[in-house]
């Protein structure tokens, strides 16, 4: 038998694949915030837990009464009805204040972490901030995110680590804040969108979480719920009216009282809105949705005058604006019930933002696994169009949603300059057009920075109708 020779001496195969491309983040998945025990705030599969039924939640031990699982029922109960829930806990018996105790310790510096022990509890620790001669603790603070569990108000705590010994820690006040709370779900779990807060919380921690969730990362909205009177009333100020000041674009808000316990779900009227917005956003061709004129299961109208839903809501028209919050409301001697008027404190309509969020997102993404498959993109002409035909892809997958009309005049400011310049009152056939300046116009401390020209989008949204005027001719 003659000897076989390998055919790669010649012909020589190697295989490479790909990396799999990145998914965009979800923009289906709320989260519910609330003060049960039924989850840890610490350890694995601490912090935040993610459900597909409120009968999973029975099963990791929440009780039917507990606020979160009220919640939850509202949410799942929407139609279409959303698929993914996020749980998040509050810790009630986190250290929320410290103070040095009667042994103050030796030897430690500036920047120790010491670890607060106490019978049944874990995980508090506290940083020194300052010290007095042969390193005696004099000041103390509590290391955000770490508040621990398992705590109680007690004095005299010992402490371990850190460069010296003998520090004792008086715990003054136990239980995370509501913004706390909302930071450190924010930071356990990317995955969540959307949240509302089922605890204990004045208006000042409302204020606190919006103000947060306006600059959290990754992008995220606030759905809260309130009862004040005032608001009902149309005075001010309320905790409307101050998110409305604010300008907050990330938080919406619903007046809902339980009208003398008549409706008790509608205290959680906020997690039924989140239920609305996460089940219809399949993003699939044609899922482009308006919250406005939506049913919302399980929560009653409010009994108000118009003159009220328009001091709430503003007018249909936005000739007005009132305190930019929205209401469940009844019409036609109740033949009609709907979610009036799906806007944000800051008067934007809460579809532009999800979906603007969206798009932003999949252009980040797109763009990312663009550089990483290529060997280079190069800063040429052909490097910048190969760029834009991935933002591109982007746009045309929010137009098939059916967010970017699928065609439109472009009646903003003249974009660029010279070709392909974008100018007023120019028809975009595919509803969006790109820009980039020329390669050639590059500034050199960019090109040696190796910055690519930046691109923009000039986009014009479908949008959705909120009112209509019909005018009948008749002829005798």
């Amino acid at each position: 038998m003659s000897n076989s020779l390998s055919l790669s001496t010649i012909f020589n195969v190697s295989v490479v694949v790909s990396p799999a491309a990145v998914a965009p983040p979800a923009f289906n998945q709320a989260l519910i915030v609330g003060p049960s025990a039924a989850i840890p705030s610490q350890g694995a599969n601490g912090r935040a837990r993610l459900y597909t039924s409120t009968s999973a939640m029975l099963t990791d031990g929440f009780l039917t009464t507990n606020p979160e699982y009220l919640a939850a029922q509202l949410y799942f109960a929407q139609s279409p009805a959303p698929v993914y829930l996020w749980v998040g806990r509050q810790d009630l018996t986190a250290i929320n204040a410290v103070a040095v105790g009667s042994s103050a310790g030796t030897g430690y510096v500036v920047g120790d972490i010491l670890t607060v022990s106490a019978a049944g509890a874990s995980g508090g620790l506290v940083r020194v901030t300052t010290i007095g001669v042969a390193g005696v603790v004099t000041g103390i603070a509590l290391v955000s995110g770490s508040q621990g569990t398992g705590y109680t108000v007690s004095s005299g705590a010992s402490t371990t680590g850190g460069t010296g010994t003998g520090c004792q820690i008086n715990i003054t006040a136990i239980g995370e804040t509501p913004l706390q709370t909302m930071t450190a779900c924010r930071t356990a779990t990317p995955s969540w969108y959307a949240a509302t807060f089922v605890g204990t919380a004045l208006d000042a921690d409302h204020e606190a979480i919006a103000a947060f969730i306006e600059g959290a990362s990754p992008q995220s909205l606030y759905f809260v719920s309130s009862g004040e009177a005032t608001i009902g009333n149309g005075t001010s100020p309320n905790l409307l009216t101050v998110l409305q000041d604010a300008s907050y674009r990330r938080t919406f808000s619903v007046y809902s009282t339980t009208q003398s316990g008549a409706y008790p779900s509608n205290a959680y009227a906020a997690a039924a809105i989140m239920g609305i917005a996460m089940g219809r956003n399949t993003g699939t061709a044609g899922s482009y949705f308006d919250v406005m004129f939506k049913t919302v299961a399980d929560v009653g109208a409010e009994p108000l005058s118009q003159t009220q839903v328009n001091a709430i809501c503003g007018a249909i028209n936005r000739s007005t604006p009132g305190f930019n919050g929205n209401v469940v409301v009844s019409y036609n001697n109740g033949s009609y019930t709907w979610l009036q008027q799906g806007v944000m404190a800051s008067g934007v309509f809460f579809d532009e933002v999800l979906f603007l969020d969206m798009l932003a997102a999949a252009i980040q993404i797109n763009v990312a696994n663009l550089f990483v498959s290529q060997n280079s993109i190069p800063i040429t002409e052909a490097g910048e169009t190969l760029v834009k035909s991935v933002v591109a892809q982007a746009c045309d997958a929010s137009r098939e949603i059916g967010f970017i009309s699928p065609a439109g005049t472009w009646t903003g400011n003249a974009i660029g300059t010279g070709s392909g310049a974008i100018t007023t009152g120019q028809a975009l056939p595919k509803g969006y057009a790109l820009y980039s300046q020329p390669v050639a116009s590059q500034s050199a401390s960019n090109r040696a920075a190796r910055i690519m020209p930046p691109i923009t989008v000039a986009l014009v949204e479908a949008q959705s109708g909120h009112s209509l005027t019909v005018s009948v001719d008749v002829q005798r």
